[in-house]
């Protein structure tokens, strides 16, 4: 099992472009050269927020926090603009973060949800890579690669088509008489 061998072999992943590898491909891979445990954080990042299961590794935790972090900052400054109470949108966190919150103000200078979307994202990836270290082939690289693989795959599955269907699946409203 070898991490230098996996993040050596792991193609690059750029913010604007398509991923070069699936998820279920980096998986595999990561289930070959990693420990097990390592493996199961790596398929817990990329699983991505929903995921509620408790973290396998530091790593994911603090990971999760940051997200939280971010959510927050841009929960609250929503809720000052409208003059709400942003309490009941907050979630737990462990630690603090000034320059995410300072990203969360520039992603609701954005105009539009989709550029907003794009901020918010932008922000996770910068994040990811700040948490990646500064060690190119320590594991905490293949979790920050494992989170932007989960960003630009997510991306990947949209489209104006698919925008329009959800669109008119949640507008449609049935006339019963």
């Amino acid at each position: 099992m070898s991490t230098i061998y996996l993040i050596s072999s792991l193609p690059m992943l750029r913010e604007d472009a398509p991923p070069p590898i699936s998820p279920e491909q980096f998986l595999a891979m990561c289930w070959e050269q990693l420990t097990a445990s390592e493996a199961a954080a790596a398929a817990q990042l990329l699983a991505g927020p929903a995921q509620k299961d408790p973290p396998v590794a530091p790593f994911v935790g603090r990971w999760r926090d940051k997200e939280a972090i971010l959510r927050n900052a841009i929960a609250v400054e929503r809720a000052r603009r409208v003059g709400q109470d942003p309490a009941k949108w907050l979630r737990p966190t462990a630690d603090c973060d000034v320059r995410l919150a300072k990203m969360a103000e520039a992603v609701l200078q954005e105009r539009g949800p989709l550029a907003k979307e794009k901020a918010v994202d932008h922000a996770l990836w910068v994040a990811a890579d700040e948490m990646g270290g500064p060690d190119p082939m320590a594991v905490e690289r293949v979790y920050a690669y494992a989170v932007q693989l989960a960003i630009l795959t997510r991306w990947q599955t949209r489209s104006p088509e698919r925008g329009r269907e959800t669109f008119a699946a949640l507008t449609e409203v049935p006339i019963t008489l």
